[in-house]
């Protein structure tokens, strides 16, 4: 059966054949590989392309070693807290970082245009969440840094394409992709693993609701999803559910937003001390300087669950929004 490749195919085999990075190499080959139509035609150089993808990952992982391993395996995580997108190739993950951040991933049509993590704040009320625009999870092709980034992350949101038929099947196939890695989803989990498998807390993020039949395959999802994930659609096309996402992942990262006022003064709104959820006036205190918690006698708070200016020990638990007024010795 004739391969009958189109012109953009063998417009992109020039590319590779003159390309020397290994990396330009790579990514070429992955643009042949989506250009490719896919018929028993195609399968023997289907099967040689990927062999060629798999060598020179190979070979960049040698020529570069640990020297590429440090520059990819730690992203220092800023803001509020860090979440990376993770997800089968062309499900909107690097749609959500361009449109929600200042960053600018690449953003094609075939799968693995991104091949590095791409990271951006996104602002969320008064303050910034960074998000981590990672490449797509494939049982073959994903490299090993990619999982120590989505093992260390504050959350993992996992996209699922609801545009695609086949979304129930490749659910399934990021589940067993993640959890031969070691990687459990769930509702509530660990920052930084405390044994060789890690827990994460996970948003189960269906994208492009806007597409037919988009509502019908979310349900389809949510009935095949066993985790208590929290869960929310999304559509870039029309911003339908971007509010939504950001509440959704701010409850996520499990932290309170805590404002501290002078006795006296007013209020300082500007920045917000940001806090573990059931942190208490001690922690908040030791947060701002150990020399006002040393020498702090009592507190006074202002919040949704608290009379304005009501006296409370440090023990006291603090909840989003309160706004804290320490008093000293």
């Amino acid at each position: 059966m004739p391969a009958n490749l189109p012109p953009d195919y063998y417009a992109a085999e020039r590319r590779y054949r003159a390309a020397t990075d290994i990396q330009d190499k790579i990514q070429i080959l992955r643009e042949m590989l989506a250009i490719m139509p896919k018929h028993k035609g195609t399968d023997h150089l289907q099967g040689d392309i990927k062999r060629k993808i798999a060598k020179l990952n190979s070979e960049a992982q040698k020529k570069k070693g640990a020297s590429r391993q440090s520059a990819f395996d730690h992203i220092p995580s800023e803001g509020a807290g860090q979440a990376v997108i993770a997800g089968l190739p062309n499900t909107g993950k690097s749609t959500i970082v361009r449109q929600l951040t200042h960053a600018r991933p690449d953003v094609a049509d075939f799968p693995f245009s991104t091949f590095k993590p791409v990271c951006g704040m996104m602002p969320f009320r008064d303050i910034q969440i960074q998000l981590i625009d990672l490449p797509p999870i494939d049982e073959k092709f994903t490299e090993s840094w990619v999982y120590t980034i989505l093992r260390v992350a504050d959350v993992l949101i996992w996209t699922a394409d609801l545009s695609d038929d086949a979304v129930i099947d490749k659910m399934l196939v990021f589940k067993n992709v993640i959890s031969s890695h070691h990687i459990v989803l769930v509702p509530q989990g660990e920052s930084k693993p405390q044994g060789a498998t890690a827990r994460k807390t996970t948003l189960f993020l269906g994208t492009k609701s806007d597409t037919p039949n988009a509502l019908q395959r979310w349900e389809r999802c949510l009935d095949c999803l066993k985790e208590p994930l929290a869960r929310c659609t999304v559509s870039m096309n029309t911003h339908e559910g971007i509010d939504s996402f950001k509440e959704h992942l701010f409850r996520c990262l499990h932290i309170v937003r805590v404002y501290t006022k002078m006795p006296g003064k007013e209020t300082d709104l500007e920045k917000p001390y940001i806090l573990p959820e059931n942190a208490t006036v001690w922690d908040a205190a030791i947060s701002i300087h150990k020399e006002l918690a040393d020498e702090m006698t009592f507190a006074r708070i202002w919040g949704s669950e608290m009379y304005d200016g009501q006296r409370v020990t440090r023990e006291h638990v603090l909840s989003d929004g309160d706004v804290l007024e320490i008093h000293r010795k």
